[in-house]
Formats: C-alpha cells, structure tokens, sequence
C-alpha cells in the first residue's frame, strides 16, 4: 500500500508540474485557456483511484449456534492480541471471546472463572492486549449485590499462551462495596472500570462508575489515580460538582468516562461520554484540558451534536471506545451519531465513517456505510475492528433480525 501511495503521489507532482509550466509559458508562445487542464483532470482522476475507506462486516460462526445474530451479546470492546487473532469482550454473555481470521468464535474465558481465583466474570466491557499473550480485562461488574457483595469491579488477566488462565490482577474478588481506593493489590479497589488499554507495562483505565482514570501496574497489580474523583463505600460523585471541569488533575471531572489511551508521549486521551468530548491528561504538567469537542458539560443541551472542525469548534453524542494509530491519531466510536470519527494529532476532527442520517447496517464506502451502534474500537495495521452492538440483550429479543450485535471493519484508514 506504501509503495502505491508512493508512486501515485509520483505521478501527480509530475502531472501537476507539467501543468503548471504550461501555465507559465514563455511570451510569443500558444497556451490559449480552452478549459480545463487536461493534465490538472488527469492527476485529479489518479488522485481519486487511491483506495477510499471501506466498512464490512465479519461473517461469524459458532459451534452450537445455528443463528450467527445469537453470538454476541451487546460486546462493549475489542482487541488484537499479538497472535494477530480479534479478541472481544461479550458483556452480557460474561465472556471473552477469540475470533479466527475465518470468523470462526470461541469462548476463552467465563463466568465460570475457568478453575482460577477468580469467582466470576460480570458485565466485562474492556479489553487490551499486552506482551507474551496476555489479555487484560476490566471486569465492569453488577449493579446489585449477590450474597452480600458485589461480582466484578476488578481487573483481570488471560493468558492465551497457557490454557487461557484467568487471574486477578488488581481489585478484589467479589467486594463488598464499589469505590475508587489506589494503593497495593489486596487493598486497592475500583468501581466499574470500562475503558482499559496497555502501554509500557501499565494499564490506563476509565472508571465509569468512580468518574476516574487510574494506572494500574501490570507486574504488582498496585493502582493509582491519575485524575478525576475518587468515591468510597459506594457513593458517587458529589450532586451538584462540575463534571467538565479542566485544570489539575486532583480538581479536573468527568462524566462516565468510556474508552482511555495513551500516546506516543505518555498523553492519555479519554472518550468523556456525558460530556461529549475528549479530554487529555498531560502527565508532565499535572494538566486536564478540553483536547476535542464540546466545553460546555452534560448540561447543556448544546454539548452533543455532529461537527466536524478543529478542537472544541467539533462535536460528538455519546462517546464510547477511543483507539490510536503510529502517527497519534485517534478513533472513536461516536454511538450517539451513529458514526466513527479521526482526531489528528493537532486536534482535528473529522467523520471516517457513518454518520447521523447513517444509521443502519449497510457496508460500503465511509460516506455510505451504516451504522448501528458503535461502542468498541481498535486500531490494527490500517484498519479499524468496531463492536457494532444491539440495543438490547439477547434475552427476551423480539427484534433480533434488526436489533442484534456484530463485529464491522474499516480497512484503508490511511
């Protein structure tokens, strides 16, 4: 694709400079303006035989499931694993699943726990993969309680390279209260983390429920809050605090982080849901700004919508998931618009795919395609793997035919 690239950007410098001494012609010499430019029309038609992003969907299988839309069940994130191989989180399934290049699905982790420490998966809406086959999961955990304490609310480990072993890496195993608690595995604890993504031996994760993000240490296990609130014995934030507020880390606020990830330069972005935007933590200045999309906050009825523009000129509607590529720029599941927009890394904000008047399931170019309801996103080798999800369970479905989960693809990003 790189060498295509190339030689197309070749030919229309040569195209274009050849246009633009026809343009300079000498005195005395014919260079009538009859049109066009045939060489100008010429390099502007190679221009448009570059590949344009293109959405598919996966055609999945399952052993035991005749109905390929009785697969997933509302999976709220996706990764690759270093196996090359797509990894989801099959939230109300209570697994995690592997997908085969093939399309072919299998279970790897569930609620059974698979014989480890671990009493339960509940509810596990994020996944990232790390090195030596390792999947970390944020096991988001149940509303209520079940014999007095709480399934989930920690972080997990799998690991693919030895029967798919699940451990407990942070948090506790079936705690008796959700609250947002940093220090050494064993004391630590956290109340529904989503988002989770690795990098350089750490985890990033937004905690939906505690308004937080934390670092999570993949060798100890041991957590620390980077910024946000930090909530105890089940509470939630403080009624009445600014949930948009930028500044300090120890005063900045959030309103149901989704997705978090981290850039070449240790930046970390998160998909502030409620609030419609993208913040930034600038780990060497201690800073939380406003990076893309609305100031306003949850509040106002102005925050959402669907612009396109540099930094908080944009808009969004309910973000999910975020994922990055090599050259820092961002994706995001933008559900509320039924769309999956890129933020370069200056801060612009633009629609790669779907959009408002989109919503659907068709596939096709990124201004025909359609979306449903994307909420997981991955970045791999130029393309985009999206958990297009059902608005409601599997259970009690009558509008399975339309209202059903599927795993969709953006190939060509660049």
């Amino acid at each position: 694709m790189k060498k295509i690239k190339k030689t197309l950007g070749t030919i229309i410098f040569f195209l274009l400079s050849w246009n633009v001494m026809n343009c300079n012609a000498l005195p005395g010499t014919s260079n009538k303006d009859t049109g066009p430019d045939t060489n100008l029309l010429l390099a502007m038609a190679v221009l448009s035989t570059g590949s344009p992003v293109q959405v598919t969907t996966l055609d999945l299988s399952e052993s035991g499931i005749s109905n390929s839309k009785e697969i997933l069940n509302q999976p709220e994130d996706i990764t690759i694993g270093q196996d090359g191989l797509i990894y989801v989180a099959d939230s109300k399934n209570n697994r995690i699943v592997k997908i085969t290049s093939e399309g072919v699905v299998t279970s790897i982790a569930s609620s059974s726990g698979n014989g480890s420490t671990v009493t339960v998966i509940n509810n596990p809406e994020g996944i990232t993969a790390g090195p030596n086959g390792i999947l970390y999961v944020a096991n988001s955990g149940a509303s209520s309680k079940t014999n007095s304490a709480y399934d989930g609310h920690n972080i997990l480990s799998i690991n693919t390279s030895s029967g798919n072993t699940i451990s407990l890496l942070s948090g506790k195993d079936r705690p008796t209260s959700r609250e947002t608690i940093d220090g050494d595995q064993g004391t630590n604890r956290f109340y529904k983390p989503e988002g989770i993504r690795y990098a350089n031996n750490k985890l990033v994760v937004a905690e939906n429920g505690g308004f937080s993000i934390r670092e999570v240490n993949t060798t100890s296990g041991s957590v620390t809050t980077l910024t946000g609130e930090k909530t105890t014995g089940d509470s939630t934030p403080t009624p009445g605090t600014p949930y948009n507020t930028d500044g300090p880390a120890t005063s900045a606020r959030f309103n149901s982080p989704k997705g978090v990830v981290a850039d070449s330069k240790g930046n970390v972005y998160i998909a502030d849901g409620k609030n419609h935007c993208i913040r930034k933590y600038d780990p060497s200045t201690g800073q939380v700004s406003t990076f893309a999309g609305s100031k306003l906050g949850f509040s106002d009825s102005n925050a959402s919508g669907f612009v396109d523009g540099q930094g908080t000129s944009a808009k969004f509607n309910s973000l999910y998931m975020i994922t990055i590529d090599e050259k820092d720029n961002l994706y995001v599941a933008d559900a509320g618009n039924y769309a999956i927009r890129k933020i370069s890394a200056s801060g612009y904000v633009s629609t790669l795919a779907g959009g408002p008047s989109l919503n659907g399931r068709g596939d096709g170019s990124g201004s025909t395609a359609q979306f449903y309801n994307p909420k997981g996103i991955y970045y791999y080798k130029n393309t985009l793997y999206i958990t297009d999800v059902a608005k409601n369970k599997i259970s009690g479905n009558t509008s399975l035919s339309t209202d059903y989960s599927a795993v969709r693809k953006i190939s060509n990003v660049f």
